[in-house]
C-alpha cells in the first residue's frame, strides 16, 4: 500500500509540472479555407517548447500544397535551440537547425553554418502567437538568421517585416487572434478559431506559462 501511494505521489508530481496550452487558427483566403496553423506551448520542468505547424493549398495557376514548422526550446528564459522546415508540393524548399554550441549560437540553413551575432537570444518568433510584442520590440528569426522588429500601426496591432513579405498580428488579451500575411502571390489570414477566440475574449484562456 505505501508502495503505491508513493508511486500515485510520483505520477502526480510528473504530470503537474508539466503545463501545455494550444491555438488553433483556419488560414483563410477570399473568404475561403485554405489550411490551419497549430500553435503548441508546453513547459516541462521549466523548459518551454513552441511548436508550430501550418498547412496550406491554394491554386494561383496550378494548385501549390505548403507546410512549415518551426520548433524552438528556452530554458530559463534564453532560446536554446530550434529547427525549422517548409515544404512545397512535398519537396523540401528549406530547412534550418539552431543550436547554442561553446558559447555562441550555431545556425544551419541549408546546410550552410553560420555563426549568429547574439550572444543571447530571448525573443523569436515562435512566441508571437502567445505573447504581444511592443513598439520597436525585436525577435529573431532562425529562418531568415537575423533579428526582426515590430512596428506598432494601430490598438494592438504590429507590423514585422521580413525578406518574404509582410505580416500583422492582432492580439486581444495577450493572445494573437489574427495574423495578416501578405505576400507577392497572395494575401491570407490566419484566424483564430471561434470556440478559442470566445475563451479568450471572455478571459477564460490560460495564458501564464513563464517562459
Amino acid at each position: 500500500m505505501k508502495l503505491i501511494l508513493t508511486t500515485t505521489g510520483f505520477l502526480l508530481f510528473v504530470f503537474s509540472s508539466i503545463t501545455a496550452q494550444r491555438l488553433e487558427y483556419d488560414v483563410i483566403r477570399s473568404d475561403e479555407s485554405m489550411g490551419t496553423t497549430v500553435v503548441n506551448r508546453t513547459n516541462t520542468n521549466g523548459k518551454v517548447t513552441y511548436l508550430l505547424n501550418t498547412k496550406t493549398e491554394f491554386r494561383v495557376i496550378f494548385k501549390f500544397e505548403v507546410e512549415y514548422e518551426l520548433e524552438e526550446t528556452f530554458l530559463n528564459g534564453t532560446l536554446q535551440s530550434g529547427r525549422s522546415f517548409n515544404t512545397l508540393n512535398g519537396n523540401t524548399q528549406k530547412e534550418t537547425e539552431l543550436a547554442i554550441k561553446q558559447g555562441f549560437y550555431s545556425l544551419i540553413i541549408d546546410g550552410i553554418h553560420t555563426q549568429v551575432d547574439e550572444k543571447e537570444i530571448r525573443n523569436s518568433v515562435s512566441e508571437l502567437y502567445f505573447e504581444e510584442p511592443y513598439d520597436g520590440k525585436e525577435v529573431f528569426s532562425a529562418y531568415f538568421g537575423r533579428m526582426l522588429t515590430f512596428d506598432k500601426i494601430g490598438e494592438h496591432l504590429y507590423k514585422l517585416v521580413s525578406p518574404d513579405g509582410t505580416n500583422e498580428y492582432l492580439y486581444e488579451n495577450g493572445i494573437c487572434v489574427n495574423v495578416k500575411v501578405s505576400r507577392d502571390f497572395a494575401t491570407f489570414n490566419q484566424v483564430l478559431k471561434p470556440e478559442l477566440l470566445a475563451a479568450v475574449r471572455n478571459n477564460k484562456y490560460a495564458n501564464s506559462i513563464s517562459k
